[in-house]
């Protein structure tokens, strides 16, 4: 382990306490007798962040999906959906990230957070897509994108 003089050396193990929290929850879903609620958390170390909010949290700040509440109704419309990711996008990079393979913030914990906790706090919002905006799929309902709200 290489540490500068001003870095804290609990810190410089982030990348080992985050495999090896995947690793127990992995080992935790295999045993089919351990409730998700007693698996670990996704801790990022740096930044002193944890829980799947603060998970979601920075999966939209490094897609630089942060804009006013109201951005739907502006000319900057298409920017933000174009930077904005899709429920389905958020679920894929929790599971790439933290929860592949355990059953550590299930897609149903990921959807409550961001259509209810996080949208109840102000934290994000989304911008509902027209039939035309999200006409290359084979349902007719339109999807929503999310972000942050700055």
């Amino acid at each position: 382990m290489n540490t500068t003089s001003n870095e804290n050396p609990s810190i410089a193990l982030q990348g080992e306490i985050l495999n090896g929290s995947m690793d127990i929850n992995n080992v935790l879903t295999s045993a089919h007798n351990v409730k998700s609620c007693f698996h670990t958390h996704y801790v990022n170390m740096e930044t002193a962040k944890h829980g799947i909010e603060n998970l979601i949290v920075a999966i939209l700040t490094e897609r630089m999906a942060i804009f006013p509440k109201d951005i739907q109704a502006t000319e900057f419309r298409a920017m933000a959906i174009a930077t904005s990711l899709f429920t389905s996008e958020i679920i894929n990079e929790v599971q790439a990230r933290f929860s592949a393979g355990s059953i550590r913030y299930p897609n149903a914990t990921i959807h409550h957070y961001l259509s209810i906790v996080m949208t109840k706090k102000g934290k994000v919002s989304n911008i509902k897509l027209s039939n035309y905006e999200d006409a290359n799929r084979s349902s007719c309902k339109p999807r929503v994108k999310w972000f942050l709200v700055e």
